[in-house]
């Protein structure tokens, strides 16, 4: 029986197999570094359930890219809450009043917040025996309107709440709530107004907080 010799491979199969080898080591490294996946995704090709659950952040995310809910119907529909622009919803609108602790001196009138047609006042008003009271007052530029089922006079102030006369401390026993109607509006206001203690360059205060309802 004739035996099989082993044969030496040829140069030109030493060289071939060397090309193999650097070739399939070549396309690992490749393998291991970054690659732009914009050059091997084509566009339009993904699904959003192809992305992992919870995996995109604002951070991806260009803002200024985004418009409108694709859901609305119309552009106004998108842009009004409940039949009324966004706007009546914000602080410092001229539905919605909030001003802080506001204080007077003796004799002095400051202006506490405006809503609708609805200008609110704080009068500190000085008796000149070391007492003082804490007037709240409202005007409407508008002659159709009512606080707390009173008409009011367009123009002409109306006192709603007051706290004192006196020379200590004193408040209108926790804040009130009163109604503000100028056809077709309606709006919910808090008020608080106090005499602070003597001695004080300010002893009246008082403070506001009314939106549409």
């Amino acid at each position: 029986m004739r035996q099989l010799g082993r044969r030496r491979p040829s140069a030109a199969m030493v060289v071939a197999i060397l090309a193999l080898i650097l070739a399939a080591s070549g396309t690992a490294v490749a393998a291991k570094r970054l690659v732009s996946g914009d050059s091997l995704i084509r566009k339009d090709s993904l699904s959003g359930n192809r992305l992992r659950t919870a995996s995109v952040t604002g951070k991806q995310i260009k803002l200024s890219s985004l418009g409108q809910v694709p859901s609305a119907k119309t552009a106004v529909d998108a842009q009004e809450l409940g039949g009324n622009p966004a706007s009546d919803y914000a602080l410092g609108s001229s539905s919605v009043a909030r001003s802080g602790l506001v204080t007077a001196s003796g004799g002095q009138t400051v202006k506490m917040g405006a809503f609708g047609p609805f200008t609110v006042s704080l009068t500190c008003n000085d008796h000149g025996d070391g007492t003082f009271d804490a007037e709240i007052d409202v005007t409407s530029s508008t002659s159709n309107s009512e606080v707390f089922g009173s008409q009011l006079t367009a123009g002409t102030p109306m006192e709603i709440d007051d706290a004192g006369p006196d020379s200590e401390f004193s408040d209108n026993g926790g804040g009130s709530l009163e109604d503000f109607v100028a056809p077709p509006d309606a709006y919910e206001g808090y008020l608080i107004d106090a005499i602070f203690m003597p001695g004080t360059t300010t002893p009246c205060a008082a403070s506001l907080l009314a939106a549409k309802s």
